[in-house]
């Protein structure tokens, strides 16, 4: 059921550029991402679908440094909206509400932040706090400034002095790394 939905959201957005990647995640030629964010299984799924903003520089770097899996998004945006999909029913009255919300909502957020000036003007405020630590330095990075890159890990690492929890281990492994790849010259 979930690839049912999921190809017919692709058909659907195909008019925007969208195509499948995979499990649920379609992509545009340059920065748009959309996350389906399908859930349930084989008598109902759920879409409660995130548009965002991709840029290769930054997942470049995140992917060394971070180890995250691509695609992934700088920033997003829920759409606000669940859309239930019942096997047996038929799908295309919920895929073009969702279609719509798409090009309504989500197309002028991705076009907005596409502008990679205005992102890198705006990346503290718009990253999500739980990744926000990660997004700021990878974007300086990409930007062409080490320094301030350097300097965000440097501040974070102080900050997390002490503690051996899951994010402050993973979050200096990933600063070792950035500083490394800065000082290369990414």
């Amino acid at each position: 059921m979930r690839k049912r939905v999921t190809d017919a959201c692709a058909r659907a957005l195909a008019c925007c550029g969208f195509t499948r990647r995979r499990h649920g995640i379609l992509l545009q030629p340059e920065c748009g991402w959309l996350d389906l964010r399908l859930t349930g299984e084989d008598d109902l799924v759920v879409a409660d679908p995130v548009v965002g903003v991709r840029h290769e520089p930054v997942e470049r770097i995140l992917l060394a440094t971070a180890g995250w899996d691509e695609p992934l998004a700088c920033v997003t945006l829920p759409l606000g909206r669940r859309w239930e999909f019942a096997a047996g029913a038929e799908v295309g009255p919920a895929v073009q509400e969702l279609t719509e919300a798409v090009v309504v909502q989500g197309q002028p957020f991705i076009d907005r932040w596409a502008h990679w000036p205005a992102l890198v003007r705006r990346i503290e405020s718009l990253a999500p706090e739980r990744t926000r630590q990660f997004l700021v330095p990878a974007v300086a990075l990409a930007d062409g400034d080490p320094v301030r890159a350097r300097a965000v890990v440097r501040a974070e690492v102080a900050r997390l002095a002490g503690r051996q929890d899951g994010y402050a281990t993973a979050y200096r492994s990933f600063a070792r790394r950035l500083i490394r790849l800065a000082e290369r010259g990414a």
